[in-house]
């Protein structure tokens, strides 16, 4: 039977690897604190919208001061966890980095079995192994093909920070949304993404209008990626809302095929035998967690 949780997935899938390989063409003219700067300026306002609809809808005290606790702390990490990600990428080969934090779904998986009592079938759980060994092999693979392969130590400790981070946030995230209403969840976005992104900017010791983007076409081609991952963002918050974290989240992982595939196709970046072969491994891996 074909579930609910695994369109809203496959979306997300696509919506985040459709912005990776458009954002890839951007990176190259802009930095990385223009591009946060970017995602904070078009993101704000829309969960800003998502609390101020939710206060007015519905009383948020019926939920407890627990549960929106959780449900704030899932997205502080989130976010947090994004901007480590950068960070990494920022210092050290993207063949290890993108290797090392594509395996942070096998932390939420773990969390989730043994935290959370959720259960999956024998062919889901090797599905599961599937999808995060072929996106962590498939990673180091397609980005290490002109690359070096030293990773400096500051490299090594947003590596580990992005991976216990994305790997909390997913579990924090299923708590939150097994009580709280998806609008009121990306609601408490508004709340979190300011304190994140003040505490980067910071610590960075980066001013905000120094690194004000100006709109330009890499400018303009960041806007439209971080827009598309929204919309992953809102399918991807959908599909764990309704479906085991434990399948879920290493199925959205996936995402990274996407983007190769398409920048393969419009960027013309070749591809070996053997990453064909890893994205077949990938997509047999999908079919076996979507059986249920």
């Amino acid at each position: 039977m074909f579930e609910p949780w695994l369109l809203f997935a496959l979306v997300a899938v696509f919506m985040y690897g459709t912005s990776q390989a458009i954002v890839k063409v951007a990176l190259g003219d802009i930095s990385v604190a223009k591009l946060i700067i970017i995602n904070f300026i078009i993101t704000m306002p829309i969960y800003l919208a998502f609390l101020l609809a939710s206060s007015v809808q519905i009383d948020l005290s019926q939920f407890g001061l627990q549960m929106i606790t959780i449900g704030f702390l899932a997205a502080l990490l989130g976010r947090a966890g994004y901007y480590t990600y950068l960070e990494a990428l920022e210092s050290g080969p993207v063949t290890i980095v993108g290797s090392i934090t594509a395996a942070y779904p096998a932390i939420i998986t773990i969390l989730a079995l043994t935290i959370l009592r959720e259960s999956i079938t024998p062919v889901q759980a090797i599905g599961v192994v599937l999808v995060i060994g072929g996106i962590v092999a498939l990673s180091y693979s397609v980005n290490g093909q002109g690359g070096e392969k030293k990773l400096s130590r500051r490299a090594v400790f947003y590596c580990a920070a992005t991976l216990a981070i994305w790997g909390v946030w997913g579990l924090f995230a299923k708590m939150a949304l097994l009580v709280l209403p998806i609008g009121i969840y990306l609601g408490l976005y508004a709340l979190a993404l300011p304190i994140v992104f003040s505490g980067y900017m910071i610590g960075k010791g980066i001013r905000v209008r120094d690194e004000f983007p100006r709109w330009s076409l890499p400018v303009t081609i960041a806007a439209i990626s971080v827009m598309i991952g929204q919309l992953g963002l809102f399918a991807d918050t959908t599909a764990v809302s309704i479906g085991n974290a434990s399948i879920v989240f290493p199925l959205i992982a996936a995402y990274p095929v996407i983007t190769i595939i398409e920048a393969q196709v419009f960027l013309k970046e070749a591809l070996a035998r053997k990453d064909f072969a890893m994205i077949a491994l990938v997509i047999v891996g999908i079919v076996l967690v979507s059986t249920v």
